[in-house]
């Protein structure tokens, strides 16, 4: 239900908790413990957090329960005979109200942030206002504007309080501008330790949130990609991490070859691979910490030959070979490494019969995503003919500003590869 909000809250940034403490009169009625159906009366009963609707009565019975009901959709006996008729008799025989005590605990996360800030932050779109944030292990990862700044401890301790599970709370300072793709943070609140563990794809991932890039929210773009995976295939990651990719492509059974230019995300993707492999069967990986270009240059190209030249396709016909680069801000002039490669050798490149694909993260903005992306491709990989080329929205970053992948595919073409479909949203 909707909790009537204290008013002489707002504007708050210390947190009071028994200034949040109010009574409310509710329905109940007795009903013996055999008739009890929860379930089914959820959408009538009194739900708050941390609070039982079905107690003792007082004295305690052993054959009868109280269930309180919200006294938004019960005001009388007829409404509750009118949605629940099976209670019937046991509403005309102890329908009543009682006064019940709601104190801090029984408010939501998001109820206690309306409470406290200012009714224009709560509005205004443009700001997080705290009810936004990612949970990164035992890490609350907010992205706090300006404007709700002096907020944030109260704002955190209202997460330490209510997510039994969070540890730490921090704010990112500042956007990623760094070549190690990691932003500057602040400890807000409660343990300063920013190591953490997290589960994505069937993995179990440990890392420094402090020192590597990790977003929760591209998990659905990592499964997508995984999806697409089967059992052998080769995956090279130029910006892998701590292996959000990788390390399910390889627990799959892929051969992976994975780098990482940030001396952290290479730590901690070789302990992510080492540690998720199946202890039977391990997989085939290795790993790099190298300049994205260099990595191209020196290792995917060297691979990608030895692999068409060894290619069987008696015996590994659907085999595939992926190349992900995962740097929005500047993966796709990375590009600019293909062309020359691509126009080595080109009669025995016609011959190659193992597709490569290549996914490669950019950002776009305007309305016409595909034609932007498409421009701006032209000049880098001039190689790249329009229908090897497709395009697809992965998620809004900003207003006006969306993340895209770009699939370019190459070689093998008698081989069935499956393309996006042109800037289609999830």
């Amino acid at each position: 239900m909707s909790i009537q909000l204290p008013t002489d809250l707002k504007g708050l940034t210390e947190l009071d908790r028994e200034r949040f403490q109010q009574t409310l009169n509710v329905p109940f009625v007795n009903v013996p413990v055999q008739r009890l159906e929860s379930s089914k009366w959820k959408e009538f009963l009194l739900c708050l957090c941390s609070f039982k609707n079905v107690r003792d009565l007082d004295p305690p019975s052993k054959t009868h329960k109280q269930v309180l009901f919200n006294p938004e959709r019960i005001q009388t006996k007829d409404d509750l005979i009118k949605n629940l008729p099976s209670i019937k008799d046991f509403v005309d025989e102890s329908f009543g109200f009682t006064t019940i005590t709601i104190t801090y605990e029984n408010y939501s996360i998001e109820q206690v942030m309306k409470a406290i800030l200012p009714e224009d932050l709560m509005t205004d779109k443009r700001v997080n206002n705290g009810s936004g944030y990612s949970l990164i292990g035992h890490i609350a990862h907010f992205n706090l504007r300006d404007e709700v700044l002096p907020f944030k401890r109260v704002l955190a301790q209202v997460i330490l309080d209510k997510l039994p599970h969070v540890k730490t709370v921090v704010n990112k300072l500042h956007e990623i501008d760094s070549v190690y793709r990691n932003f500057e943070l602040e400890i807000i609140a409660g343990d300063p330790n920013t190591v953490v563990q997290c589960r994505e794809s069937k993995a179990l991932f440990q890392f420094d949130f402090a020192k590597v890039y990790w977003n929760p929210r591209l998990s659905t773009e990592h499964e997508r990609i995984i999806d697409l995976l089967r059992p052998n295939d080769v995956v090279f990651d130029v910006c892998a991490g701590v292996g959000p990719f990788v390390v399910p492509a390889s627990m799959l059974g892929a051969v992976v070859f994975a780098n990482d230019i940030n001396p952290e995300c290479y730590k901690w993707m070789n302990i992510n691979l080492k540690k998720n492999q199946p202890k039977k069967s391990p997989r085939e990986f290795s790993v790099w910490n190298l300049d994205g270009r260099e990595f191209l240059r020196t290792i995917v190209f060297p691979k990608i030959e030895q692999f068409q030249r060894e290619h069987d396709e008696k015996t590994n016909s659907s085999r595939k070979m992926i190349i992900l680069m995962n740097l929005p801000a500047l993966a796709i002039t990375f590009l600019d490494v293909f062309p020359i490669w691509l126009d080595e050798n080109t009669e025995e490149k016609d011959q190659w019969e193992i597709p490569v694909q290549i996914f490669c993260y950019t950002f776009s903005r305007g309305e016409n995503h595909d034609e932007d992306l498409r421009s701006r491709l032209a000049p880098i990989i001039p190689n790249a003919k329009s229908e090897q080329i497709s395009c697809r929205f992965v998620r809004q970053v900003a207003p006006n500003k969306d993340m895209m992948c770009v699939q370019i595919n190459f070689f093998g073409q008698k081989t069935n590869v499956k393309r996006f479909k042109v800037d289609s949203s999830e």
